[in-house]
């Protein structure tokens, strides 16, 4: 044995193996022993070390009870026999004691260097296995870290695949070597089965299993803090020397300082890892906020939704309504649009069933969230119809589930499904947290959603209900509309009060055209309006002219404002007689802008003076008379139009008559809708205020 070898042997004395028959067949071995006499096991001694000195040592030993020790020139060690029974106890001690304490220093150094690069807890239990159980020449080694009540092995060597499995975790429990030693703080040093049966006779039988017989246990502590237990076990009896005993102390102490240092590290990344997707979620909840809050219906949010979810949040994620009685899904994604449509074709061959206990459909309706942590196969074989829909779904490849309900105001809309898959992930606690926040967060969007598409469509309807259904069809005349409400970014939609209306009048071939702009939004605003359009249908049908009419008008808004706010509006009455040649018009004005005539490519005003009705009990109106001869037109608008506002200013009145004396439409439905085209347009779309338009042509 070279010095080198020596080093690595590093102890006084050092059991190397075991002989039993008188012709010394070698029946155990450690590592050392292996390099002594090489791999022997089985064959007697005298096969690889045939020296005479030795096999009379061990005659006497085994025959005599006698021990003794032969010195061996090479390699330079003392072999030791001791009588055991049935056999005899080989050790052997280094020549150069001082080597062996050189090398456990040595050793203890370069642990300590390749300790502070180890990353890991189970790269340190490695490093402290491998260093420590070749110098000891251990057959078995392990490190444990303590968590609670248990005891999981970070790295362990020596144990076969058979017996492994139940010592990767062990429970804490007095009267276990292990356990005792972390209990108590103490190493726990048995040096022969003998010690075994005398301290842990109930243990004895396990501990010595497959031959073991000298096991050392030493607790890993750093402060008042326990971190678990380091174990070596040989397959020989060994006497632990205070040396070596000195030694397994300190390599202790190296390996909890080094995982306490790595338990310190590991808690800082997971607190950044922690505190940087507390951020991504954070962002994302406010990246999903605007988009909730986008002027879209509540199944396009959803779908914008679930596309935002993935894959950041999960592989998967489903959106299902409660809609009555039934739970629809009305949106689903996945990065992959083939997988996308493949769950759409298994839907639609195996529809959901509406009672599956944990799925979207019975969250929606209870109201509880539901966590798969693991989505087991027997969840997946209860959920199928037969073996190929079991099949088709396990292609899938679901792997983890969260469910959440869509609550608000203690009521269910719906359910969120975010699902894991390829990627692996699993999902836990914290993640059902965050799916209850993010459905919240949707739950209040979609139902403020639901509660603005209703107010749209009471509002559509009360403005329809204002507006004439369809012009009448008048001979001799071709008349043509347009309204645009104004554009609404604020919550709330408010009744516009812009109004226009065509009536026969009190004789054959006599209409009235009305168009009147009420002051205001809302509930009064339509009352108004109502009564505006009521009132002046009702004095048309008495054969009142226009400006009496008016008059009429202003007492109706007079007597019917009561306590209700003051409310006025500006009125244009038109009293059109259809005859061979055209049409003949009287005109009252109650302060609207002033209608436009058309003939051919002049453009005029009509000036008809006049004050706005419901402030005033007397009113100032003037009546303007004038003809319009075939293919003239007349204009009505509100000041919804020449009041149009954008960046360049007003659209005023100068622009709206350049448009009509300009514009090649030809007839009143075309000019309607190039007036309106060309108001939008001026405001890039986003309207300040309701548009009545009204064009009146005496058919060419």
């Amino acid at each position: 044995m070279t010095t080198d070898l020596a080093d690595a042997i590093g102890y006084l004395p050092f059991p190397v193996g075991i002989t039993a028959t008188a012709d010394h067949v070698v029946v155990a071995l450690n590592t050392a022993g292996r390099t002594l006499l090489g791999d022997v096991v089985g064959r007697p001694v005298c096969a690889t070390l045939p020296h005479p000195d030795l096999l009379a040592a061990l005659d006497a030993a085994f025959h005599e009870a006698r021990p003794g020790s032969v010195p061996l020139p090479a390699p330079p060690v003392t072999v030791g026999c001791a009588p055991i029974r049935d056999g005899v106890l080989l050790h052997m001690t280094v020549a150069d004691a001082s080597g062996a304490e050189r090398a456990r220093t040595t050793a203890l150094q370069h642990l300590t260097s390749a300790l502070s690069g180890a990353p890991t807890p189970s790269a340190i239990a490695r490093l402290v296995v491998t260093s420590a159980g070749e110098l000891l020449g251990a057959d078995r080694a392990g490190v444990y870290s303590r968590t609670g009540a248990t005891l999981t092995a970070l790295h362990r060597t020596g144990w076969g695949t058979e017996v492994a499995p139940p010592f990767d975790r062990i429970p804490v429990q007095r009267g276990r070597p292990l356990s005792d030693a972390v209990l108590t703080g103490v190493p726990v040093w048995l040096e022969n089965a003998e010690q075994w049966r005398l301290r842990y006779p109930e243990m004895a039988l396990a501990g010595t299993a497959s031959g073991f017989q000298a096991t050392a246990c030493l607790p890993m502590r750093v402060e008042d803090r326990d971190l678990g237990a380091l174990v070596f076990s040989f397959l020989v009896p060994r006497a632990f020397s205070a040396d070596e005993r000195e030694y397994l102390t300190a390599v202790a102490a190296l390996c909890a300082q080094a995982l306490d240092r790595a338990r310190l590290l590991v808690a800082e990344q997971d607190a950044r890892a922690g505190a940087e997707r507390q951020l991504d979620r954070t962002m994302f909840l406010a990246q999903a906020g605007r988009l909730l809050q986008a002027p879209m219906s509540v199944e396009h949010r959803l779908r914008r939704l679930a596309d935002l979810a993935v894959p950041g949040v999960a592989d998967w994620c489903a959106v299902h309504l409660v809609r009555n009685d039934r739970v629809d899904q009305v949106a689903v994604a996945h990065s992959d649009p083939e997988k996308v449509a493949f769950v759409a074709r298994l839907q639609e061959r195996y529809p959901p069933e509406p009672d599956a206990d944990g799925g979207a459909i019975q969250v929606s309706r209870t109201g509880r969230p539901v966590l798969f942590p693991e989505i087991p196969d027997e969840l997946l074989v209860a959920g199928a119809v037969d073996e190929e829909h079991l099949a088709l779904i396990r292609s899938i490849g679901l792997h983890s589930a969260v469910v959440v309900p869509l609550l608000v105001r203690g009521r269910s809309l719906g359910a969120l499904t975010l699902a894991h898959a390829e990627s692996g992930q699993r999902f836990d606690e914290g993640d059902v947290a965050f799916a209850e926040q993010l459905a919240a967060n949707a739950a209040i969007a979609l139902d403020n959603a639901r509660l603005w598409e209703e107010q749209v469509a009471i509002a559509d309807t009360l403005q329809a209900a204002l507006l004439p259904a369809a012009l009448p069809d008048v001979p001799g005349l071709r008349l043509a509309a347009r309204y645009r409400p104004q554009s609404v970014e604020n919550p709330g939609i408010q009744v516009g009060g812009d109004l226009y209306d065509v009536v026969a009048g009190d004789a054959p071939g006599r209409w009235s055209a009305v168009v009147a702009d009420v002051c205001g939004k809302g509930p009064h605003a339509a009352a108004l309006t109502a009564l505006i359009r009521h009132t002046m249908r009702a004095e048309i049908d008495h054969g009142l002219g226009p400006v009496e009419a008016l008059r009429r008008l202003n007492r109706a808004m007079l007597h019917g404002a009561g306590e209700a706010p003051c409310r006025f509006a500006t009125v244009v009455h038109a009293e059109v007689t259809v005859d061979a040649e055209g049409a003949s018009v009287r005109l009252a004005s109650a302060g609207h802008p002033p209608p436009l005539l058309r003939r051919g490519d002049r453009v005029e005003a009509v000036t008809a003076p006049g004050t706005v009705v419901g402030v005033y009990a007397d009113v100032e109106l003037a009546e303007a008379t004038f003809r319009l001869d075939r293919g003239d037109m007349m204009v009505l608008y509100t000041d919804g139009v020449t009041e149009a506002r954008s960046v360049d200013g007003f659209y005023g009145t100068e622009r709206l008559i350049r448009l009509l004396r300009t514009s090649t439409a030809r007839q009143a439905d075309e000019i309607a809708a190039a007036l309106l085209d060309d108001v939008v347009g001026f405001q890039q779309g986003r309207l300040r205020d309701d548009v009545a338009i009204l064009v009146v042509e005496a058919t060419p």
